[in-house]
């Protein structure tokens, strides 16, 4: 099998493991949306005004550093036990449930920030998919590198949220509205 049929094989398997869901398929999704956010990340410190971007002066480095390790190591689990990950710019967009717009440097600073904060919530969403997927196929290393993330990330909404003057789940995702019955 040459290079292209691999990759081919590759990407029906990719498909089949999105419409299943598994484990490794959702750490997929996780992975684009670390790329995506940094992505963002990185705009709204280069961008924001205000006190906005007194808050990224402190927080944006360690949040792309942190984000580029759990990439890491997201990527060497998944593919130390035999699991495909996305590595090109199309499985990104096609994978990432973040939405990105190059207009939204111009945004105020505080909108900025807390479109950071909504998509560190919606990162929790897969997350906690992909936990209990780890944990449901004895993967216990992915479940607890997840369990650090998500603890890491909630604590980061929670202090930009207390920074916007926002209650903790201001503006976020409510499971009261969500009919997912998928676990």
């Amino acid at each position: 099998m040459n290079a292209e049929e691999k990759y081919q094989a590759e990407l029906k398997q990719s498909d089949i493991d999105h419409h299943t869901p598994t484990a490794g398929a959702m750490t997929g999704h996780i992975i684009a949306n670390l790329v995506i956010h940094s992505l963002k990340i990185n705009q709204a410190s280069l961008f924001a005004k205000g006190s906005a971007s007194l808050f990224l002066d402190e927080y944006a480095e360690k949040w792309l550093n942190f984000e580029k390790n759990e990439f890491e190591q997201l990527n060497h689990l998944l593919v130390n036990n035999g699991e495909s990950i996305p590595t090109t710019t199309d499985q990104f967009k096609e994978f990432t449930m973040l939405e990105e717009n190059g207009a939204d440097k111009y945004n105020d600073g505080d909108d900025q920030l807390f479109a950071l904060v909504k998509d560190f919530d919606t990162q929790t969403l897969f997350i906690t998919k992909a936990i209990f997927l780890a944990e449901k196929e004895d993967w216990p290393e992915l479940a607890q590198n997840l369990i650090n993330f998500l603890a890491w990330i909630k604590e980061q909404i929670r202090l930009t949220q207390n920074f916007l003057g926002h209650d903790l789940r201001e503006g976020l995702y409510n499971e009261e509205g969500d009919d997912d019955d998928d676990f």
